[in-house]
């Protein structure tokens, strides 16, 4: 059923009715924005990229053509590396914080998503005060109605204010998962890493 068929029956009600209407739409919205907003992104490990860099470069150096295809192609080693193991170690390190900001900018996304959602019910429940001020016989009603318009309009100003935000942050944090996903794509078979919490599970136990 469309909101206008709606409206007469939140016009004729308390006031509270209609805070409660628009309490559920918001839901918790803007208060979890503000908590998203205030969390401290993952900055990018310039230690950690440099380290990877270096090694790279090293590997480089100290391997030919061949070598460095068979093991980017096959996983094949014509020679044991000290700096390829190094380079696992490292990548895993460096998964895991790829994953850790993949987590971050799906959290902010989720919470955007949920902004614009509050925004959409709004305007359509302005718009539906709107449509049936052209039918309002009294004074009374009209009024109200225009009351009611003005506080969905400042809910949807401050909802529009944290998106903003959050949008601001989503992209900042994109250009930083940019840099993750770009070096670690430079790491030969990158997408055999294992995160590091996963290679400290399945590492063996010292005997005491």
């Amino acid at each position: 059923m469309a909101v206008e068929n709606y409206i007469n029956d939140i016009l004729d009600s308390p006031t509270y009715v209609f805070d409660q209407i628009i309490d559920k739409i918001i839901g918790n919205n803007i208060k979890h924005a503000k908590i998203e907003l205030k969390r401290h992104s993952t900055d990018v490990d310039v230690v950690l990229f440099e380290a990877i860099k270096s090694i790279l470069k090293d590997l480089r150096e100290e391997e030919g053509v061949i070598s460095r295809f068979l093991y980017s192609k096959f996983g094949i080693e014509l020679r044991k590396n000290k700096r390829r193991e190094q380079l696992i170690y490292l990548g895993s390190q460096l998964k895991t914080q790829h994953a850790k900001v993949k987590s971050e900018l799906f959290r902010l996304y989720r919470q955007k998503e949920r902004i614009s959602l509050s925004i959409v019910d709004l305007k359509r429940l302005s718009e539906g005060f709107k449509g049936k001020q052209f039918y309002f016989k009294d004074k009374k009603s009209l009024n109200k109605s225009k009351f009611y318009m003005n506080e969905i309009g400042m809910k949807i100003e401050n909802l529009k204010e944290c998106e903003l935000f959050l949008n601001s942050k989503h992209d900042n944090l994109g250009q930083t998962e940019k840099m993750y996903d770009s070096i670690l794509k430079k790491i030969p078979r990158y997408h055999e890493l294992q995160e590091e919490n996963h290679l400290l599970l399945t590492a063996p136990s010292k005997k005491k």
